[in-house]
């Protein structure tokens, strides 16, 4: 069903803007997307579609309300003309599964956290876990910094008692970590047989210290005239290590 909304008064458009707030967010359990790309990708969780007249596949989608380029801008959170926008709900996590799992232990930037999102989903990992202390996976910089993996990953939200709950149920946790003691990636070999939990940390303070001194396995990436690398790319360059994308079993 089309309909058109011509008031900038209008409730829909106020509820949306409302989403905005993380904490109404996660009250309401509903989240916004803007773009064709990331529209299409959440295509299984809108309940509410916004487009401009232009967008030519409005047919496609129910619950579309269309409105003028002077009310998109007033909802959305681009800096340019945006020709679609939708309010989708939650997206239920599932039991962790999979081989490779990552984790994230306070990692606050909404854009690192959707750009290693990103990279997880290129090299294999469906399950990421975001500690309590992590950027909202919902955030609009998170949604459109990981390009939508958030709609085809398992995010769970979860903590320190679910990290160790997977190493006691066999899974090696990996730390990432400056520490002298800790061993250089390239010499490392991941078998294809055991479970690994990569573990990720904070941009300032790095993985928490009662994570590192229970890891299975502390690394560090060698690296040249400079002290550390944005999470972001560290935690690239050791999921691809770590994965099995390139050697399956």
């Amino acid at each position: 069903m089309i309909k058109e909304i011509k008031s900038k008064d209008n409730s829909l458009l106020k509820y949306v803007k409302k989403l905005e707030n993380n904490k109404f967010s996660r009250e309401e359990k509903m989240f916004i997307v803007e773009g064709r790309h990331l529209v299409e990708m959440a295509k299984k969780s809108i309940k509410i579609l916004f487009c401009l007249p232009s967008f030519e596949e409005k047919d496609d989608y129910k619950n579309v309300y269309v409105i003028d380029e002077n009310l998109m801008k007033k909802i959305s959170q681009n800096s340019s003309i945006t020709e679609v926008l939708a309010v989708c709900s939650y997206i239920e996590s599932k039991e962790i599964s999979s081989k490779r799992v990552l984790y994230l232990d306070n990692v606050q930037d909404p854009g690192n956290v959707g750009t290693i999102l990103r990279t997880a989903l290129a090299f294999g990992y469906k399950d990421v876990i975001l500690s309590e202390g992590c950027a909202f996976k919902y955030n609009f910089k998170t949604i459109q910094s990981s390009q939508g993996s958030v709609f085809k990953l398992n995010i769970v939200d979860g903590n320190k008692n679910l990290l160790f709950n997977l190493q006691r149920n066999g899974y090696k946790l990996v730390s990432t970590s400056l520490d002298v003691n800790s061993e250089f990636l390239s010499k490392i070999t991941f078998k294809n047989d055991t479970n690994y939990v990569i573990i990720l940390g904070n941009e300032g303070n790095g993985i928490s210290k009662d994570i590192q001194e229970k890891s299975d396995l502390k690394i560090k990436i060698e690296i040249e005239d400079i002290d550390s690398l944005n999470v972001g790319v560290a935690g690239g360059i050791i999921m691809y290590a770590a994965s099995n994308y390139r050697k399956k079993d």
